[in-house]
């Protein structure tokens, strides 16, 4: 007996698609659970296909488009916003690590609020001078060596101790704080506000990207993907919050806002003096990225392309280019600020205190070539970000991270932008330089991170997976202005987004234990996970 594809476009399977089977997989999986000795797996796996079931075609939150407007749309779209946020930024206050219980080097945005009100760019501990008896005061070895006692994480030169990490979150909140309350902020509460910015960022752009190109997006997989992608982008934050992913949550947050403002700019404002303006603070949003984390800063390469759809028809005049070096004044203004910040610590005005970090590896030497050690660094350094295949436990939290691709696999959906059918949807929006440059940017800061640093973090993921899920809702979003079936996809995105969400939590959850394993212990019997 043959078995066509004809035949099986006839089939009751093909006539009623995936969802009855969700919907009898769901009931089998509730009516096993008090059947077995640990039931709660079941359980979860039950709640899982049921959610699947309620965001099918045929529920009102995917009948309805994301684009039309619609009051109680946006009121839940901010309520599940700020849920998502909460979720992210409540269990930041947990650990006495990185809670302000045990500051240890973690506190150093408090300490550089304190010394700028004090006239200083430098950490006066009083211990600077036994590192300056070194030959190489870089080198970890020789500080075990001769057991000479510094401040970890610490940039240090020419016998002064400064903050490695970059100078703006202290001027956008810690500052005024302790201004303001006459109290230091502790360092994870900062780190709160980032996320929530971020997390609010990523729901407004996708919105303002559903309207103005993607209109048959259904308001379920807009908001599937809002939360799975911010979940994505900011995970690792909730379980080590304090002073590195400060940093890193605050270049993310002002990038995807600069993003917002730039296509705001670009392609939803028609008035030249309002696109200006609105480009103006993009460009203060993202020259303020370089004084949070300067390989994050890379993402501004991406108003290139912006530039250029803005410019596209536009007769050239003297007039406009005033107009344009207006709106960039941000770049140069910030720019030369951090530049000057940069030559009053160490010498140059393109050293950020990279090279002068007391770290596990002596930083002063790496530098930004292209010799062939470098070019395999920097392959096989790519290779493990991105397709570096993790494990499976059977025991909670079961996931363990590693590759990009392997610990989401919503971001293989991102091949969509190499189809004909979504380029072209792209390219009559003008979108097309930008999805691509996306991609372009991703790897450029692999790069950078691959050569400034002694190894590769699973923290450095966060450099560049905000950008890989809005290249992945460009793609999506063309997947479906470009096709007229589009039940498969939209599952696909559902059940992707969902394990996107469950997979973050439990990567959250092993990097906690690294640290708490008491903590994680506590969570999985709390969840019955653990029997």
């Amino acid at each position: 007996m043959r078995l066509s594809f004809a035949a099986l476009k006839k089939s009751p399977f093909a006539a009623y698609g995936v969802y009855p089977l969700i919907l009898a997989v769901t009931l089998i999986l509730f009516l096993t659970a008090p059947l077995t000795e640990n039931g709660t797996p079941w359980l979860y796996g039950g709640l899982f296909s049921l959610l699947l079931f309620a965001l099918r075609p045929s529920s009102l939150l995917h009948r309805a488009v994301a684009a039309d407007p619609s009051v109680w749309k946006n009121l839940f779209s901010a309520a599940v916003a700020i849920l998502t946020a909460l979720v992210c930024i409540l269990p930041m206050d947990n650990l006495s690590l990185w809670n302000g219980e045990i500051p240890g080097h973690r506190n150093q945005y408090e300490l550089m609020a304190e010394a700028i009100l004090d006239g200083r760019i430098d950490f006066a501990y009083g211990d600077e001078e036994e590192l300056a008896e070194l030959e190489n005061p870089y080198d970890p070895e020789e500080r075990q060596k001769e057991k000479v006692s510094y401040h970890w994480d610490h940039a240090y030169y020419n016998g002064h101790y400064y903050m490695y990490f970059g100078i703006v979150p202290v001027f956008l909140v810690f500052l005024p704080y302790r201004i303001l309350t006459g109290e230091a902020l502790t360092t994870f509460h900062a780190t709160q506000i980032f996320v929530a910015l971020a997390i609010a960022g990523i729901f407004v752009l996708f919105h303002l990207l559903c309207r103005l190109f993607f209109r048959k997006m259904p308001y379920s997989v807009y908001l599937l993907l809002s939360v799975s992608l911010s979940v994505m982008s900011v995970w690792y934050s909730s379980a080590e919050p304090a002073l590195y992913c400060t940093a890193i949550t605050s270049a993310i947050a002002v990038e995807i806002w600069s993003l917002f403002f730039f296509v705001w700019a670009v392609w939803g404002e028609k008035r030249e003096n309002l696109q200006l303006l609105l480009a103006g603070i993009g460009a203060l949003l993202g020259a303020l990225a370089f004084g949070c984390r300067p390989p994050i800063a890379l993402a501004n390469v991406l108003v290139l392309p912006m530039l250029w759809a803005f410019c596209k028809g536009r007769r050239f005049t003297l007039r406009l280019l005033g107009k344009l070096f207006l709106a960039a004044l941000p770049y140069f203004v910030i720019g030369g600020l951090l530049m000057s910040y940069n030559a009053a610590r160490f010498d140059s005005p393109f050293e950020f205190g990279q090279a002068y970090q007391l770290t596990v590896a002596d930083q002063s030497q790496y530098r930004v070539t292209l010799d062939l050690e470098t070019l395999l660094r920097l392959t096989n350094g790519s290779l493990e970000h991105f397709f570096a295949i993790g494990s499976v436990s059977e025991t909670f939290p079961y996931l363990y991270a590693a590759g990009a691709f392997y610990n989401f696999p919503i971001l293989l959906l991102g091949a969509a932008l190499f189809l004909p059918s979504v380029q072209g949807c792209l390219k009559k929006h003008r979108l097309l330089p930008l999805a691509l440059s996306l991609i372009a940017t991703v790897l450029l800061i692999t790069a950078l991170d691959i050569m400034w640093s002694p190894y590769l973090l699973e923290r450095y993921h966060m450099d560049i997976y905000f950008l890989m899920g809005i290249s992945l809702f460009l793609a999506v979003g063309g997947l479906y202005e470009s096709s007229e079936k589009s039940a498969g996809l939209s599952f696909a995105a559902s059940a992707l987004s969902c394990v996107t969400v469950v997979s973050s939590f439990l990567f959250c959850f092993d990097q906690i234990g690294a640290y708490y394993p008491e903590v994680v212990q506590a969570m999985g019997e709390t969840l019955h996970l653990i029997p």
